[in-house]
């Protein structure tokens, strides 16, 4: 594989988040629950976080050549990157987040107990898509030091790959498992982590076998999408329009660079700081305004995606204009960023 930046993997990054913040912009599905609202949100959850753990596990095994990281030094790099903005945040937002219960889904009370949980517990947490944070971070840990296992044992890489993925499918199978620093999303979600390992080690071959920028490989694969998802929802085999729905991704990523053009350049490098801010900026489109303004549901939709993306992103594009600011400095650290232009 070359030792290169593969600009389609930014570009499935960005429809990533955008999927994740157009998915946190449906409130209360406002046209009822078997309105287009609500198809588009299931439609974008059949596939977008998914999506996300795959690009993390690509992108684990085609830097793990790259940088031959020590664990100390992986280890710490990923609780710079994860869990200090994650601690930072769960911090700061849980008393705002229990003064504005009343207007919220789901509420959280002002005790102890309730501060702890939200810290440790998937289905407490202050913002509740924060669970990928802590699934993310136990994936990267563990698979890491399964590369590195696999490269002192001296085993074929693709036998290795085999060994990963079934114990993956088999985590899939473990019902009732605690949501202890989401244990229980990541054991469901692990599947997609090593088959984007699978891919990152196989890419060259995979790459020069299927044809991604083909506009009718494109439309295979959102016909087949499409299909999987209206007759497999609900079923154990609904893995099955995830995985469709990657390749749908992969494809249109290919298909963007392959056109040359740089319409979403402009968010390259900033999906992350999208994900941990965009939570404040859809709550305050929707869940604020909506009681104190009135307007048609699709403007306060409108709003919440808009602000989402391009507050947090005005955020980033700020720091990396400053980067050498002890304000600039003391963000980027609460918000595991790496600023490079």
């Amino acid at each position: 594989m070359a030792k290169t930046y593969l600009k389609f993997i930014g570009y499935m990054q960005i429809i990533a988040i955008l999927l994740v913040v157009i998915g946190h912009s449906f409130h209360e599905y406002p046209d009822g629950i078997n309105g287009s609202s609500m198809l588009a949100y299931r439609m974008i959850y059949s596939f977008h976080m998914p999506l996300f753990i795959f690009i993390s596990g690509f992108l684990l095994a085609y830097t793990f050549e790259l940088k031959k990281s020590s664990p100390a030094a992986f280890v710490s790099a990923k609780v710079k990157r994860l869990l200090i903005p994650f601690f930072v945040l769960t911090l700061v937002t849980f008393v705002p987040r229990v003064g504005l219960s009343a207007m919220a889904d789901d509420a959280i009370t002002l005790s102890w107990s309730s501060f702890i949980d939200s810290f440790i517990l998937s289905d407490r947490l202050v913002i509740p898509y924060f669970w990928f944070i802590q699934s993310i971070f136990i994936m990267l840990v563990v698979c890491f030091f399964y590369l590195l296992l696999i490269e002192r044992i001296y085993i074929s890489q693709a036998f290795a790959d085999i060994i990963l993925i079934i114990i993956a499918t088999l985590l899939m199978q473990c019902n009732g498992l605690p949501g202890l620093f989401s244990l229980n999303k990541t054991a469901n979600m692990l599947i997609y982590f090593t088959l984007g390992i699978a891919c990152a080690h196989f890419y060259p071959r995979i790459d020069k076998l299927v044809k991604w920028s083909s506009f009718s490989f494109l439309i295979s694969c959102i016909t087949i999408w499409a299909f999987l998802f209206f007759t497999t929802e609900y079923t154990a085999f609904f893995p099955l329009c995830s995985l469709a729905g990657i390749m749908m991704t992969i494809s249109m990523s290919k298909i963007i660079v392959s056109s040359g053009t740089e319409l979403f350049d402009h968010l390259l490098g900033a999906n992350y700081i999208i994900f941990l801010l965009s939570w404040y900026f859809n709550t305050l489109a929707q869940q604020v305004l909506s009681h104190f303004i009135t307007m048609p549901w699709w403007i306060y939709t409108v709003m919440s995606i808009m602000f989402g993306i391009y507050i947090p992103w005005s955020i980033y594009r700020m720091m990396l204009r400053h980067p050498d600011t002890k304000t600039v400095r003391l963000l980027s650290l609460l918000l595991g960023q790496t600023l490079k232009h």
